[in-house]
């Protein structure tokens, strides 16, 4: 994406966030949830998507405290960044709302 010098169109950009959403809605019925989606951990190869790094990945039923450095700042959901020490899939859910303004802009929607 850094290397792109024009926009995605909307059929790559829909392909893109449907794969994405059909892993996170597997893990999510089968009880893990990612908490570090970023572009960086999608990866893509002949049109095809693959969600990767699932070291921070953790069972939803996971006893709290759950670690409050979780996720890259710039897709990280605000019950993460005010500290709560419950959350669970919606988190993912925030990070991909994030990744998808930023397949539209090719800019950080949250950068910093």
């Amino acid at each position: 994406m850094k290397e792109r010098k024009k926009l995605l169109s909307e059929h790559d950009i829909r392909n893109i966030l449907f794969q994405t959403m059909q892993g996170l809605a597997f893990m999510h019925k089968n009880n893990y949830f990612h908490r570090d989606l970023k572009p960086e951990n999608l990866l893509c190869y002949n049109k095809t998507i693959k969600i990767a790094d699932f070291g921070l990945a953790k069972e939803t039923d996971s006893r709290p405290p759950l670690t409050d450095y979780v996720s890259t700042r710039w897709y990280r959901a605000p019950e993460v960044i005010l500290r709560a020490p419950v959350y669970g899939p919606p988190i993912d859910v925030f990070a991909m709302g994030a990744i998808m303004a930023e397949l539209f802009t090719m800019r950080p929607l949250f950068p910093g």
